[in-house]
C-alpha cells in the first residue's frame, strides 16, 4: 500500500474507474477475493463508473462471473474462461497446504477423492444445491460429514475443478457441475501457465515482487521467480527493492480517501509492517470491519455499514485526524456506496 510503488492503483483501476461490465474487472484482475459476497461485489463496483448490487446480483446469477476455492484458499470471483487454466495452476499447491488441516479432522486423501465423486453425482442433474443438501447426498452415501469435514469436502470439490458456486438462493450460495458452465480449455504446459500468471499478475495489480505473486497465487517462491522469468516482464528498483511490471506503470491520482471492501485487491500482496503505518492498532482491529479506510493510498482505518430499508449508514474509524478535505472525499464515498445498494446513505467518523 506504500505511495513509493507507482502505478498500482492505476493498475487495479482505483484512480479513475474505467471498466463497463463486472467481467471487465474481474478478468482484468485475475481474481478477486470474495469470502464476503457483498463487499465483494462492492470490490467490483468500485471500478466502475456506478454499477449496482442489483445489476452485479443479476451479473452473478447469468454466470458472467464465477465464484469458487482457487486461490490460497480462499473464495474468489473469476471470469469463467480463467477457471480451469488457474485451477490447472494452482490446485496442486492448495492441496499440499491443506494437507495438515485435512487430516486433523480426518479427512484423508481418498475421502475427499470420495466426497467429491458424491457431490458431483448430487449435481448431475443440473439443479442448483446448496452446501445442506450437497451434506445430505454425502450422509445418505454413508460420508457423514458435517460441520468442518462438509466445508472441506466441498471445497475439494471445487479445487478438484468439478463443481463451482451456482445462483443465489435467497442469501445462500448454491452449487452446480463446472462443466456446466464452462467446459475446459486445451491443455497447456506448466511453463506456458507460470508465465500467464506473471503477466496476468502484473497487468492486473501494477508492479510486484517475487513473494507478492508467491503469496497471492500459493505458489511457491521459486515458481514465482520462474513464471517472472518466463512471463518477460520488466524489472523496476523501487526504494532497493525490485518489482516487476508489465508494462512502463502509470501514475493515476487516487481520491484523498477511499472505502475498500476488507479483502479488497488493492492489499493483495505480502504486506510489510509498514504497511500500516498510518493505523494505531494492530492487524485484527484493521480487518474487523466491512472494509478498509484507506487514507492517500494508505491503510488508515476500517469502516462498518449498517444497511436498513431505505438507508445505509457508515461508520469510518480513523487513526489520522480527518481533516475537511478527507471528509469531503469521505462524504462521496459515502454517496458511491448508497448509490451501489440503490439507498439513501449516512457517514459518521470516529477517532
Amino acid at each position: 500500500m506504500k505511495p513509493t510503488v507507482p502505478g498500482r492503483a492505476h493498475a487495479q483501476g482505483l484512480d479513475a474507474p474505467r471498466f463497463t461490465t463486472a467481467v471487465d474487472v474481474v478478468r482484468h484482475l485475475g481474481c478477486v477475493q470474495s469470502q464476503l459476497h457483498d463487499m465483494a461485489l462492492w470490490a467490483v463496483a468500485r471500478r466502475t463508473p456506478g454499477l449496482t448490487k442489483d445489476e452485479l446480483d443479476a451479473a452473478f446469477a447469468r454466470g458472467d462471473f464465477l465464484r469458487t476455492h482457487v486461490l490460497r484458499p480462499t473464495w474468489h470471483f473469476i471470469d469463467p474462461t480463467d477457471i480451469h487454466w488457474m485451477l490447472t495452476l494452482t490446485a496442486p499447491r492448495i492441496r499440499q497446504l491443506m494437507s495438515s488441516s485435512l487430516n486433523a479432522i480426518g479427512l484423508t486423501p481418498d475421502l475427499l477423492d470420495r466426497g467429491a465423486a458424491v457431490v458431483a453425482e448430487a449435481l448431475a442433474d443440473g439443479a442448483p444445491r446448496t452446501r445442506a443438501e450437497v451434506g445430505t447426498a454425502l450422509a445418505e452415501a454413508g460420508l457423514e460429514h458435517l460441520g468442518q469435514p462438509l466445508i472441506h469436502t466441498v471445497m475439494g470439490a471445487e479445487i478438484a475443478a468439478l463443481i463451482v458456486n451456482g445462483p443465489m438462493r435467497g442469501k445462500q450460495h448454491t452449487y452446480v457441475l463446472l462443466d456446466s458452465v464452462v467446459a475446459a480449455p486445451p491443455v497447456q504446459s506448466r511453463d506456458e501457465l507460470l508465465a500467464l500468471v506473471a503477466r496476468r499478475y502484473a497487468r492486473g495489480h501494477g508492479p510486484f515482487r517475487d513473494k507478492d505473486l508467491a503469496w497471492w497465487t500459493s505458489l511457491t517462491l521459486t515458481d514465482s521467480r520462474r513464471a517472472i522469468e518466463l512471463g518477460e516482464l520488466r524489472p523496476l528498483d523501487i526504494d532497493g527493492q525490485t518489482y516487476w511490471a508489465h508494462d512502463e506503470p502509470v501514475a493515476g491520482e487516487l481520491p484523498a480517501a477511499m472505502l475498500l471492501s476488507n479483502f479488497d485487491e488493492y492489499i493483495s500482496y505480502a504486506r510489510d509492517s509498514g504497511d500500516y503505518d498510518r493505523f494505531d492498532g494492530t492487524v485484527n482491529d484493521l480487518m474487523r470491519g466491512s472494509g478498509l479506510l484507506a487514507l492517500d493510498g494508505q491503510l488508515a482505518g476500517f469502516w462498518t455499514r449498517t444497511v436498513k430499508t431505505t438507508t445505509v449508514d457508515i461508520e469510518v474509524h480513523s487513526t489520522p485526524r480527518v481533516t475537511p478535505g478527507i471528509r469531503a472525499a469521505l462524504e462521496l464515498e459515502t454517496q458511491a456506496f448508497g448509490a451501489f445498494l440503490g439507498r439513501e446513505s449516512r457517514l459518521r467518523i470516529t477517532g
